[in-house]
């Protein structure tokens, strides 16, 4: 009973519960699942960058062992800190920069939790979340040279059709940005001062 009772008390989770863990502190109620099948998704990102953060923070215990059980270890923070380290979530792996080659890896999750509930880890409201994606959709739209481009007030009601959750100010913050990425200055010359981005 003691054994079975410390099996199932194991604190230890692969990279893909560790990401749900990270994106369901983070996020709150606005946390979306099926953002670990899109690397593209901004949310995917933001969570990736906070977990390894926390593994190169030094906080967080994390162990891996080769395919072949070769060969283990503990995950340092130096080895999250390589170059070359990733997260493989499809294969629920961690590519260790080390072996040079793609590794098992077990996180510990409680720790994780007490380093995102202590840390510079902020919970992003809906509206944060809602401006990434919008600004995520900017990009694409602007990065299309061949696409007419809609007068800001269209695009910032198609916006908002598409992310309810997003203010005014968040859409000209997100435009304004799309555009300093994408160098579509043209977006942003004089002509409709109505629809200028502003400070």
């Amino acid at each position: 009973m003691t054994k079975s009772h410390l099996t199932n008390a194991n604190p230890f989770e692969g990279p893909r519960q560790a990401f749900e863990v990270v994106g369901r502190e983070v996020f709150r109620d606005a946390w979306r699942v099926d953002c670990i099948e899109d690397p593209k998704d901004a949310e995917h990102r933001e969570v990736l960058a906070i977990l390894r953060n926390a593994l190169r923070s030094g906080e967080v215990s994390a162990h891996w062992h080769s395919l072949d059980l070769k060969h283990s270890g503990d995950l340092r923070p130096q080895d999250a800190d390589q170059e070359f380290f990733r997260f493989i979530l499809r294969d629920d792996h961690v590519f260790h920069h080390g072996m040079n080659e793609p590794v098992r890896c077990k996180i510990h999750v409680e720790q994780l939790r007490r380093w995102l509930r202590g840390k510079e880890a902020q919970p992003a409201t809906p509206t944060q979340l809602a401006k990434n994606q919008c600004l995520d959709w900017l990009i694409e739209i602007f990065s299309d040279q061949e696409r007419k481009i809609p007068p800001s007030d269209a695009l910032k009601r198609e916006a908002k059709d598409r992310f309810p959750r997003l203010s005014d100010h968040a859409f000209k913050e997100a435009r304004k940005r799309a555009i300093e990425i994408t160098k579509r200055d043209d977006l942003a010359k004089p002509g409709r001062r109505k629809n200028q981005i502003g400070e």
